[in-house]
Order: C-alpha cells, then sequence, then structure tokens
C-alpha cells in the first residue's frame, strides 16, 4: 500500500478522477479553508482568507482560474507555491514538534473512510468529499 504524499494523491485520483475549473475552484477553497482554521487555532486574524475560502469553494472564480491556468508561467507558479507550502507546513510541524509523517498516513486512513461500502466517493453539492456511515475521524494525540 502507498504511504504518505502518494497514498494522499492516489485518494484523490479515485475521489475526483477528472478534475476541471470548478474542482479546482473547490479545492483551492478548502485547502485555504484549512490554512484558516489553523489560523483560528492560533488566534490569528483569518476572517479575510475564509471569505477567499467560501467564494471559492463556490466555484466564484471557475473561469478566471481555468483561463490562469492555461498559462504555463503561472502554473510554475502555482506549482512552485504548493511545493513551497508543503516544505514550509512540514517545516512548521518540525518546529511545533509535531509528527507530521506519520499524521499525515493517520490522516490518509481516515480520508479513505469517507467512501461508500462501494468505494465511492460521498460528495456534497459543492463537490466536496463528505463523511458518511464508515468515516473514522483521524486520532492525530500519538502524534503531538
Amino acid at each position: 500500500m502507498k504511504v504518505g504524499i502518494e497514498r494522499t494523491l492516489e485518494w484523490f485520483e479515485k475521489a475526483v478522477p477528472t478534475p476541471n475549473a470548478k474542482s479546482v475552484a473547490v479545492q483551492l477553497g478548502v485547502h485555504f479553508e484549512e490554512v484558516a482554521e489553523m489560523l483560528v487555532a492560533l488566534g490569528l486574524p483569518h476572517l479575510e482568507l475564509l471569505a477567499v475560502s467560501q467564494d471559492l469553494k463556490q466555484g466564484n472564480y471557475t473561469e478566471f482560474l481555468e483561463h490562469s491556468l492555461k498559462n504555463e508561467s503561472v502554473r510554475i507558479d502555482v506549482l512552485d507555491a504548493i511545493g513551497d507550502q508543503i516544505v514550509t507546513g512540514v517545516g512548521s510541524a518540525h518546529m511545533i514538534g509535531l509528527d507530521v509523517v506519520k499524521a499525515l498516513d493517520e490522516i490518509n486512513r481516515s480520508n479513505f473512510t469517507k467512501f461508500d461500502k462501494d468505494e465511492n466517493p460521498l460528495k456534497d453539492e459543492n463537490g466536496k468529499i463528505m463523511k458518511g456511515e464508515f468515516y473514522e475521524a483521524p486520532d492525530l494525540t500519538p502524534f503531538i
């Protein structure tokens, strides 16, 4: 079985086998929502980022993203930013003393429980994967 980031990619390939502009917008919105949740946990300002997150999840920037992401230079800049976010996320976890490597495996295990009994993803009206009857929350306690 794949582990780490390869397992995460496997989940997304199953959950959204053919991404489109709307799924890109939704995923970016979910990504920014997670960053806003970290800011909330730390007691830092987050409302503007949360507003952008909601707009993206509602598909408000779909056409803009579709047009922008056709540009190779934009795609390179976005890939660089995503790569840097992964690196700085791992670095942040390390600085705080969190075992993000093992935590990611536990989060992946939990995410795969969001599929139904036939291993199909359950989605809301915006395309976000929902927690179904088989969902098991991740236990991150051992990694803090």
